[in-house]
């Protein structure tokens, strides 16, 4: 196959499948080489020796501690109040880290990613916009709220995934991802939230507020069994694909012996314009000169793949 890390083509009924649902899995799409590559990539960014004005490492445990001290509810559970107690892990995150690796920088821009995604959405060109590295080490007790994309990024338009791919076997009892089926087609634009509590971003935080039309999310942690879940653990060489607009979230890692590492990488499609939304934190890693109704072609989310 032409590109980078393709084991097999994207089928017509998996394209069909995340037209519908929102989200599709893709089982051993990738090679192992490529994701062995990945993992390398994650662990020196979270753990290695790198100097970056722009990005930094997230540790969403002590912001949940912090809230917590504040009087701020945070997503939790006996059972993961109790795995903690024995030995905590930490849920850390990181956003650009494609501007500090070189790795995640390659598989980013030159894996066969971008094809995927423009399989998935029947495009004649593919941006890479950004990515986000995601660990929940063992006995991690955070949960990953639900949430949507869409508010966190400034763009317009329905050509807009991310591609969640991870070096690591998931299972449900080590955070495998949620997804609330179908809801990218709900009509409905959400606040973003701070991912270990369901209060808003703008709630919290100065320099993020919500925007007119943006509503809060319905407690889908506290009733799950009113939505249609699709929990989708995952293997070495699978790719799960969504839309930015759709509903999803993880649950703690449970394991001791399993760590949860993952990047998702962000893609956008034809129909993609840039929109600033004031809902999203501040990237100061993004430098680019764009208005409102602007395609996003340019150094800073280049074109990654085009069908010609």
């Amino acid at each position: 196959m032409p590109y980078k890390g393709l084991v097999r083509d994207v089928t017509e009924d998996e394209v069909a499948t995340y037209e519908r649902d929102g989200v599709v899995r893709l089982p051993g799409i990738l090679s192992l080489e490529l994701v062995a590559q990945l993992g390398k990539g994650v662990d020196e960014a979270l753990y290695g020796q790198w100097e970056s004005p722009d990005v930094k490492t997230y540790d969403a445990s002590v912001t949940a501690d912090q809230l917590k001290a504040a009087g701020v509810p945070v997503l939790s559970d006996a059972r993961a109040e109790g795995i903690a107690d024995k030995g905590r892990g930490r849920f850390v995150s990181m956003i650009g880290a494609n501007t500090i690796n070189a790795d995640i920088r390659e598989i980013a821009l030159h894996s066969a990613l971008p094809y995927i995604a423009g399989r998935l959405f029947r495009a004649s060109k593919v941006n890479f916009y950004d990515d986000q590295t995601l660990m929940k080490e063992p006995s991690t007790k955070e949960y990953t709220a639900f949430h949507t994309d869409e508010p966190y990024y400034h763009l317009s338009g329905e050509q807009v995934c991310g591609m969640w791919v991870s070096p690591d076997v998931v299972t449900e009892e080590s955070g495998a991802m949620r997804y609330v089926r179908g809801s990218h087609r709900w009509g409905t634009y959400f606040k973003a939230n701070v991912f270990v509590s369901q209060h808003s971003i703008g709630s919290l935080m100065p320099e993020a507020s919500d925007e007119e039309g943006q509503v809060q999310l319905p407690d889908i942690e506290g009733d799950p069994d009113k939505y249609d879940i699709l929990t989708y653990a995952s293997n070495p060489g699978d790719v799960i694909v969504h839309h930015s607009n759709l509903i999803h979230g993880s649950g703690p890692n449970y394991r001791s012996d399993l760590t949860r590492r993952a990047v998702s990488f962000r893609y956008a499609g034809d129909d993609v314009r840039y929109r600033f939304h004031r809902s999203a934190p501040p990237q100061p890693h993004h430098h680019y000169d764009l208005k409102d109704g602007d395609p996003i072609d340019c150094d800073q989310f280049p074109v990654v793949w085009t069908d010609a």
